[in-house]
């Protein structure tokens, strides 16, 4: 499976589509105006704070759904989040300014589409890991940086040590995720797509076409709130034209989850026995929360 987030999904559709629409130049993005209306009040996006129950500990390591992804998301989340605290804890021993580094968030991904955030929040929005009332990271310290580079180092190797704990086994698992774009009755689902989106005054031929068009369209307004809004009225539309599709996905992954999870008994017990704990281990060594987003 390419594991590409929603973003860079749109945005690599853009890139593959600039010899022939410019993303933004000869092919003009959608108005705001002309958009649907996303569905529910907006709000920004909340995360739920806490361990998910160790039965939905499958889903999470081998997310089915885009629902299953938000744990999913939240597991790869406390993974950037420890790398990101002992970066920390390392430039404030060292003194020094922590490196300049991309903030832990919460990103879904493009073979498992979280319809229900998607259709609230559009395509390319991520969700800060941090809480609010977390330091910004851009502490006072000296610039040193051979100190910094090495502290940069032990964060991604402090990450990197937790996602090895279920990384392995996952991977094996993304390829089924990916395998069921091409069983013939998920493509005769995504046929319907385009015709679908016309409905809402979107014109794409594939889906490849409508996430360019949401790089253009979002790319291509220059006030933030109506690229916000231009972004959630595509999402609205893509989520519903999106959602007769995922009913024909899902329980094809869902299946195939049923039959990986008993080709892989050993590693999920192991799993079931050791993960958890070893979260609520770096809870209390770094001062983290474990979390997921919600719509």
């Amino acid at each position: 499976m390419k594991k590409r987030p929603i973003t860079a999904a749109v945005l690599g559709a853009c890139i593959a589509a600039a010899a022939l629409t410019g993303c933004g130049g000869a092919a003009p993005g959608l108005s705001a105006a002309s958009l649907p209306t996303a569905s529910g009040p907006v709000r920004p996006p909340t995360v739920a704070r806490g361990l998910p129950a160790e039965r939905d500990l499958t889903a999470m390591v081998l997310p089915a759904t885009g629902t299953d992804s938000r744990l999913t998301q939240g597991l790869d989340g406390f993974a950037q989040l420890v790398g990101h605290a002992r970066l920390q804890e390392c430039a404030e021993g060292a003194g020094v300014r922590p490196a300049e580094v991309p903030p832990p968030a919460y990103i879904g991904w493009s073979d498992l589409p979280d319809l229900g955030f998607i259709g609230r929040h559009g395509l390319t929005m991520s969700v800060p890991a941090l809480p609010s009332a977390s330091p910004s990271g851009r502490a006072a310290g000296r610039t040193d940086r051979a100190a910094q580079q090495r502290c940069e180092t032990e964060g991604r190797a402090a990450a990197k040590e937790f996602k090895d704990l279920y990384s392995p086994l996952q991977s094996l698992w993304w390829p089924e995720v990916s395998a069921v774009r091409d069983d013939p009755r998920a493509r005769e689902a995504l046929r319907t797509l385009p015709g679908c989106l016309k409905r809402y005054g979107v014109e794409v031929e594939d889906e490849d076409g409508f996430f360019a068009l949401v790089d253009r369209t979002v790319q291509g307004i220059e006030d933030g709130a109506e690229a916000a809004r231009a972004d959630r009225g595509l999402g609205a539309a893509y989520a519903a034209c999106m959602a007769p599709v995922e009913a024909v996905r899902e329980p094809l992954r869902t299946a195939r989850r049923t039959a990986f999870e008993a080709a892989h008994h050993d590693e999920l017990r192991a799993l079931e026995r050791g993960l958890l704990p070893r979260i609520r281990e770096l809870e209390h060594r770094h001062g983290l929360t474990f979390g997921h987003p919600v719509p």
